[in-house]
């Protein structure tokens, strides 16, 4: 079983939200319930205001594009997904629509699975791909990975 998904994608699913949300969130609260005596130089009201601006939207974009990441993990007859609490098995011959790459902002290389019917997960996943493993499973079982056409 090769895995098609970046080491990388642990990092941003798990990691960076509950580091982000941690820190960030305990900044603001200090902001909001520390002693009047440390924040003498700037004016509290407006730090109150852009930490939670900063909490929110930051917490927003990481919901929106590292929550949604899977780990995708595949063999000759099954393609496996899975969100780190739970896995679902896919058969590529009747499940798999399409596999699919693309560049996000030029650091990523972004996969896109999709499904023919709704699954666990919806139906369109998406991950880091992990070049070399993507290509030595073509390379292996030419033919097996759908292309959107």
């Amino acid at each position: 079983m090769l895995r098609l998904s970046s080491n990388t994608t642990l990092f941003f699913k798990l990691f960076l939200p509950i580091f982000y949300t941690t820190v960030v969130g305990c900044i603001t609260a200090y902001a909001w319930l520390g002693p009047d005596e440390h924040f003498e130089i700037v004016d509290r009201e407006s730090l109150k205001w852009a930490l939670v601006a900063v909490f929110i939207l930051g917490t927003i974009t990481l919901y929106l594009l590292c929550w949604p990441l899977k780990r995708v993990e595949a063999d000759d007859t099954h393609v496996y997904v899975s969100n780190y609490f739970r896995t679902v098995r896919y058969r590529w011959a009747e499940d798999v629509a399409s596999l699919d790459t693309t560049r996000f902002m030029l650091l990523f290389k972004v996969g896109f699975l999709e499904l023919n019917g709704k699954g666990s997960f919806g139906k369109r996943m998406f991950f880091l791909v992990k070049q070399s493993h993507l290509r030595k499973l073509k390379e292996a079982f030419p033919g097996l990975v759908p292309e959107k056409s």
